[in-house]
Parts: C-alpha cells; sequence; structure tokens
C-alpha cells in the first residue's frame, strides 16, 4: 500500500477543515450583527444632524442678507478625480446623480449607487438627499443622513467623486 495516506495526516486535515467551517461561520454571524446594529447608529446620529441642517434652511427662505442676491447654487462641478475635473451640471430643478443611464450626472465609479443621491432646488434653497446609497453621499465630510440645504462652496461627495458648489 504506497498510496495510503497515514491517519494521523488524515485527522490532522479533517481537524483543519472543522477550524475552517467554524471560522465561516464565526464572520458570516460577525457581519449580520454588525449590519444589524449599523441602521442603528445612523438614526440615532441622524437625530442630531436634523436639528443642525434645519438652520440652514431659514437662511435661504428668509431671504437672510441682500435682497436680490441668492446665495443658492446654480451648478455643481466635479473638482476630484483630476481626470474627471471641470465637469460643470447646472442645478435647474431637479439633478440625480448615480450610475444609472437615466440619471443626469452619470458618473463611473463601483462606490456610486445606481441612483445615489439627488439635489432639488425649492422654497428654502437646495437640497442634497441621499436615495438609500450603500456608501453614503457626504456633505462637507459629514454624512448626509436626512435632506441638507446646501449653498455655495460646500462640498457634496459620492464614491471617489468630489464635487463642488457654485
Amino acid at each position: 500500500m504506497s498510496g495510503a495516506v497515514p491517519d494521523a495526516l488524515l485527522t490532522l486535515l479533517r481537524w483543519c477543515l472543522l477550524a475552517l467551517v467554524y471560522l465561516f461561520f464565526f464572520r458570516v454571524l460577525q457581519a449580520t450583527w454588525r449590519g444589524a446594529l449599523a441602521p442603528k447608529r445612523v438614526e440615532a446620529g441622524a437625530k442630531g444632524r436634523k436639528a443642525r441642517s434645519a438652520a440652514p434652511a431659514a437662511v435661504p427662505a428668509g431671504g437672510g442678507g441682500n435682497p436680490g442676491v441668492s446665495s443658492a447654487p446654480s451648478r455643481l462641478t466635479i473638482v476630484d478625480p483630476p481626470d474627471k475635473a471641470g465637469a460643470t451640471f447646472a442645478i435647474n430643478t431637479e439633478l440625480s446623480i448615480g450610475r444609472a443611464a437615466g440619471c443626469q450626472v452619470t458618473l463611473d465609479d463601483t462606490y456610486i449607487s445606481q441612483i445615489h443621491t439627488r439635489l432639488n432646488r425649492g422654497e428654502s434653497g437646495v437640497v442634497v438627499e441621499d436615495l438609500g446609497s450603500t456608501n453614503g453621499t457626504y456633505l462637507n465630510r459629514q454624512r448626509v443622513t436626512a435632506p441638507t440645504v446646501v449653498t455655495i462652496g460646500d462640498r457634496i461627495q459620492v464614491g471617489s467623486i468630489v464635487m463642488e458648489l457654485a
């Protein structure tokens, strides 16, 4: 029996396989547990941000500073990455951003959802809203969890694309 495998080697391989199965189940449980806790953290953070994002809405709606001068942005310009920089999009009534062909701003980035975020022009100014994207929308490096009024100079990041409002 020259082709026989020693019993000690078979036992070692069985233990290794068992350890890999347990490791796999541990990782699945860990990912499930983190996924179950993540929405609670976002909801807790959203309550604090809603109060802060409500205050800027009053300034554009009230006409605060100079009458006739609007601080609401009228266009969106890509500033980063350099190979896409300079592309400009007009913000009329609604501007959707994503990978889908139906979006007004179609971006080719694997971290961007099909329909990722939306900019709406309303009575209170221009509002940015994340549309339930996987990786989130960021306004000035803070995650957008509720519709938030934006002003000229604000930066919006979706995936690895950074855009500035003007």
